[in-house]
């Protein structure tokens, strides 16, 4: 692994456990065996190593949209659509780029929080595209309710997904937990399908 990638493995694994006050340069910097102002040879600073990492969690959910769209294509909407949704909720279960990421989106740092804003909202907008494209698939399939927007839609999707991602952490794995995103699927699902 090259310096830079084992920079940013070192960071994302801090800033998920330590927020990002609780993680300095020097610190990166001793785990990963080098001086502090080495660092600088790979980031202009801590918060652009820290935005660098903010926008590959963001990255990674897009492509993992973008390849379920594409991989569930001929399939039935309901499952393309859960697919989707399952695809969404894997970033929440990686041990540290899904930890990272809930603290990014709910406690971004104060220092940070135009430049946040401003990644989170472009981000947004780009699956708010992907989604669209499933939601117009599905009137088109006469799947999806014909009184249900596009807007309504994707507000009940972030829903779902958000409610997988933070609520659902303490039954997250095994059974149980399986279960009951089972259960809070149909009743996603009940919402917004025709008839």
């Amino acid at each position: 692994m090259d310096t830079r990638s084992h920079l940013k493995q070192i960071a994302l694994t801090r800033f998920a456990r330590h927020g990002y006050e609780g993680v300095s340069l020097a610190q990166i910097a001793a785990e990963a065996g080098i001086k502090k102002p080495s660092i600088y040879n790979h980031f202009e600073s801590k918060a652009a190593l820290f935005l660098e990492l903010a926008d590959d969690a963001e990255n990674t959910i897009l492509a993992l949209v973008t390849e379920s769209l594409a991989s569930q294509r001929q399939a039935p909407f309901e499952q393309r659509l859960r697919h989707l949704v399952e695809c969404c909720c894997t970033i929440s279960y990686r041990e540290h780029q899904g930890v990272f990421y809930k603290r990014f989106l709910l406690f971004p740092p104060q220092e940070l929080s135009h430049e946040a804003r401003a990644l989170s909202a472009r981000a947004e907008r780009r699956l708010d595209q992907r989604l669209g494209e499933i939601f117009s698939a599905g009137q088109a399939d006469a799947a999806l309710h014909p009184a249900l927007d596009e807007a309504a839609f994707i507000a009940a999707f972030y829903c779902l997904v958000d409610w997988a991602a933070v609520g659902n952490l303490h039954v997250r794995q095994g059974c149980a937990g399986a279960a009951l995103r089972g259960r809070v699927w149909q009743v996603f699902w009940r919402g917004v399908r025709a008839g």
